[in-house]
């Protein structure tokens, strides 16, 4: 009795000091360290959505698949205020296990009870896309997913093209490919695709190097690099976005959402580091213009930042053109 006791007496101190070591390690990438203190919180009754999305998020990027699925069932079941968001998590992990028919099943069940309006736009845009790379599922052989892409390149399909490389690796693809090296220096391959070709071979562990160009700019990389996206691009820019995330957390989730969609487009020609604090100040400008947030009207806007806004508009549109869910 006296252990619980105390217990409560330094409770709040002890889970405020969790929380931040929990945010400081997922901004690290460090999702196994962040994961082992959401565990602590949970387990000890903190159960707050911030607390359950990070652990949710920690499980996905640590491959705890099954773990991740239950949790979120349990979280379904309770239909609360957030149930939305937990639906929205929940078929995002069934589609990046490739689990597309129980995404549609997952979806076909909510869109039977009213559904809010944009929240029902969305689920929409999941289940048609689950519903077409279903469709590729029914590709057997792995001469007819090299045929498929040939083929998609030269009807310029970009979609068809993501959905076959994807597919290769779906496969067990393990070969360095030239049709893919020449897509990755091909002006007229999307760069969402192009990006989809790095995780290729980031994911096969293969080694050398690779010339990509995207948006007339050219780079050597190193193939054996396993990270697509720097995580180092990502807490750069977390740094500076410290005080929005503790004053103002639904910017700052807004922000997330277009900082990695950016990424994905971009990647690898990134904002270099000397950069990091305009592009922030950038991305909360852009979050509070785009949703009608309050902007202060005497900002200048310097030439490089006008750039940036007219990049987050670029990938943003690039990004919703294959992968919009």
């Amino acid at each position: 009795m006296q252990e619980e006791k105390e217990k409560v007496i330094i409770f709040p101190k002890w889970k405020n000091d969790l929380e931040q070591e929990a945010k400081t390690a997922m901004e690290g990438s460090d999702f196994q360290t962040a994961f082992h203190y959401f565990q602590k919180l949970t387990d000890n009754g903190v159960e707050s959505p911030e607390v359950l999305t990070g652990k949710l998020i920690c499980m996905m990027e640590l491959n705890m698949e099954e773990e991740a699925e239950e949790l979120c069932e349990q979280l379904i079941s309770k239909k609360d205020n957030h149930y939305y968001s937990y639906i929205h998590i929940y078929a995002t992990l069934l589609f990046q296990a490739s689990k597309y028919n129980q995404v549609m099943y997952l979806i076909e069940d909510v869109l039977e009870e009213p559904v809010p309006s944009p929240v029902s736009e969305q689920l929409n845009q999941m289940y048609q896309l689950s519903k077409e790379l279903q469709q590729q599922v029914d590709i057997q052989t792995n001469q007819e997913v090299l045929q498929k892409l040939t083929e998609a390149v030269q009807e310029k399909n970009d979609r068809q093209q993501w959905y076959m490389v994807k597919r290769l690796l779906y496969l067990g693809f393990r070969d360095d490919l030239p049709i893919l090296r020449e897509m990755l220096v091909n002006e007229e391959i999307h760069p969402v695709v192009k990006t989809a070709i790095l995780e290729y071979y980031s994911d096969n562990i293969l080694t050398g190097k690779l010339h990509i160009e995207k948006f007339q700019l050219e780079e050597l990389i190193d193939i054996h690099n396993d990270e697509v996206i720097p995580s180092a691009f990502y807490q750069g820019i977390y740094e500076q976005l410290e005080d929005v995330q503790t004053e103002d957390p639904t910017t700052f989730q807004m922000i997330q959402f277009i900082l990695q969609r950016f990424a994905y487009v971009y990647t690898p020609f990134l904002p270099k580091e000397e950069n990091y604090p305009l592009f922030a100040e950038t991305l909360e400008y852009y979050v509070h213009q785009s949703f009608q947030f309050e902007v202060n009207e005497n900002a200048q806007l310097s030439k490089i930042k006008e750039k940036y806004i007219k990049m987050i508009d670029v990938s943003e549109a690039l990004y919703g053109s294959i992968l919009e869910i």
